[in-house]
């Protein structure tokens, strides 16, 4: 039998070593920048007015750098962004406008868009900037 004053140590080493962990796909919090490593196909979700939601297929190119709007929660499979630059473009206007075709953005009740990100794709595709 191991004495007590090695086992408490040795079990939460064990713990810490199973759940305190945290990997890049855990580690996003609201407000941390990604950026897309290699282009990406991807469904844009647009928010409206009256709270109906719709989207859109659309590609995300490589080196687009978007805003983590929510901390996802450890178990989540995606976060939600905002793309904040694209192609040099820094704007909220140009950005949108780059995003979103001009028949959606101009359509009455339109608010905005989200991406869903998979969290699977961090450390590859998608990079968090430190």
């Amino acid at each position: 039998m191991v004495p007590l004053r090695f086992s408490l140590p040795l079990i939460i080493l064990t713990g810490c070593l199973i759940g305190c962990g945290s990997s890049s796909k855990d580690s996003l919090k609201k407000g941390d920048i990604v950026i897309i490593e290699e282009v990406l196909r991807e469904r844009a979700e647009t928010q409206w007015a009256d709270s109906y939601t719709d989207g859109f297929i659309t590609e995300l190119p490589k080196g687009t750098k978007c805003e983590v709007l929510y901390t996802p929660a450890p178990a989540a499979q995606v976060f939600e962004c905002r793309p904040v630059e694209v192609n040099g473009k820094k704007t909220p206007e140009e950005v949108e406008t780059f995003f979103v075709p001009e028949h959606i953005r101009n359509k009455e009740g339109y608010v905005s868009y989200i991406f869903a990100l998979k969290k699977e794709d961090l450390g590859t595709k998608i990079k968090k900037v430190q």
